[in-house]
C-alpha cells in the first residue's frame, strides 16, 4: 500500500514539474512576441529572447523600434565604470598650468607624478625606453661576445662561385627592399667551354655583362628574402644545365649581342713630360693654420705621453 502512494507521489511530482515546465514555456513564447515587455530585464535575458524571436520567426523576423529601445537599454548595464586619473602635485601646479609662467614647450601637459613626467599623447617614453635597453645591451652584453669571436676566412670562389647578396633597412614592416636578393656569378669561375660559355651569355641576355663577364640578376616576386634566394639559385640552375646540354641546339649560328651594354671609358693618364711644376702658383703662408696644426701636435703628444706606461 506504501509502495502505491509512493507512485502516486512521483507521478504527481512529475505532472507538476511539467506544467510547470509548459508554462514558462509559454510565457517565454509569449514575452519573446513582445518586445515593449523586455524593458527593464537583465542584458543576458533579453538577448535571448532577441534570439529565440529571430530563430522562431525565420524569414518573417522584421526588427521593430520596441526592440531596439529594449536592447539599447541593456548598454548602461553593460559598461564598466571608467577609473578615475589621480595625478600628484593637482593643486601645486594649477597655477603653472594654467597662468603664463610655464615655458612653452612644457604647456598642456600633464603634472608630474613623483619625478617621473607623465605623457597623455605619442610614445616619447617608449623610445627613451628603448634607447636606454639598446645602450644596456651594448654596455653589459655585447662585449660578453668576445670570446666568440673567430678570424675570417673567405671561401674559394673556385668551389663558391654564387654570391647572394641580402639587404635589410632593420624595419620590422615587410616591404620589397628587405625582401629582394641578388644572385652575381663570374663566367670564368663556372668551368665552362667555348661553346658552352656562348650558349650561357646567350640565354642569359641583358643580365649578363660583357665587360665584367658577370651575371647578376635580383627577385622580389616573393615575401620573403630566403624565398627569392632559393628561387634565384634554382633558377641559375636550371639556366646552367640548359648551357652544358649542346645536344639539342648550340647556338653556332647566333651572333652575341654585345650593344646592350654601354663601353667603359678609358681612364688616361697624363704624360709626364707635359707637367711643368715650375709654372705652378706659389704657395701662400697660411700662418694661422699653422699654427694651429703645430698646436694641435703638441697637445696629442703630451696625452699620449700622460697615458703611455
Amino acid at each position: 500500500m506504501s509502495f502505491r502512494r509512493s507512485g502516486l507521489v512521483l507521478k504527481s511530482c512529475t505532472r507538476l514539474n511539467s506544467t510547470a515546465q509548459n508554462a514558462k514555456k509559454a510565457d517565454a513564447s509569449a514575452l519573446y512576441l513582445n518586445p515593449h515587455k523586455w524593458v527593464g530585464l537583465p542584458a543576458d535575458r533579453v538577448f535571448e529572447l532577441h534570439n529565440l524571436r529571430k530563430t522562431n520567426l525565420a524569414e518573417k523576423y522584421v526588427p521593430n523600434n520596441a526592440e531596439r529601445r529594449a536592447i539599447l537599454s541593456t548598454v548602461t548595464s553593460l559598461k564598466g565604470g571608467a577609473p578615475k586619473l589621480e595625478y600628484g602635485y593637482e593643486i601645486d601646479n594649477f597655477k603653472e598650468r594654467v597662468m603664463n609662467n610655464t615655458p612653452s614647450n612644457l604647456r598642456g601637459l600633464p603634472p608630474k607624478l613623483s619625478n617621473q613626467r607623465v605623457y597623455d599623447r605619442g610614445d616619447l617614453i617608449h623610445k627613451e625606453r628603448l634607447k636606454r635597453e639598446t645602450l644596456r645591451t651594448a654596455a653589459f652584453e655585447m662585449p660578453l661576445l668576445a670570446k666568440y669571436r673567430q678570424e675570417y676566412r673567405p671561401k674559394e670562389t673556385a668551389q663558391n662561385p654564387l654570391k647572394l647578396t641580402f639587404q635589410s633597412d632593420f624595419s620590422d614592416s615587410p616591404n620589397e627592399f628587405n625582401s629582394k636578393v641578388t644572385l652575381s656569378v663570374k663566367l670564368d669561375d663556372l668551368n665552362l667551354k667555348q661553346d658552352q660559355q656562348k650558349k650561357f651569355i646567350l640565354l642569359s641576355g641583358k643580365k649578363f655583362d660583357q665587360h665584367s663577364r658577370t651575371l647578376e640578376f635580383s627577385s622580389i616576386r616573393f615575401p620573403e628574402s630566403t624565398q627569392n634566394a632559393r628561387w634565384l639559385v634554382e633558377t641559375f640552375n636550371k639556366l646552367l644545365k640548359e648551357s652544358k646540354d649542346l645536344t639539342k641546339n648550340d647556338f653556332k649560328d647566333i651572333p652575341i649581342n654585345t650593344k646592350q651594354h654601354k663601353p667603359v671609358k678609358p681612364v688616361y693618364a697624363f704624360p709626364e713630360s707635359w707637367k711643368r711644376p715650375q709654372d705652378a702658383p706659389m704657395e701662400r703662408h697660411n700662418v694661422v693654420q699653422n699654427y694651429i696644426q703645430s698646436y694641435k701636435e703638441k697637445k696629442e703628444s703630451e696625452y699620449i705621453k700622460s697615458i703611455s706606461p
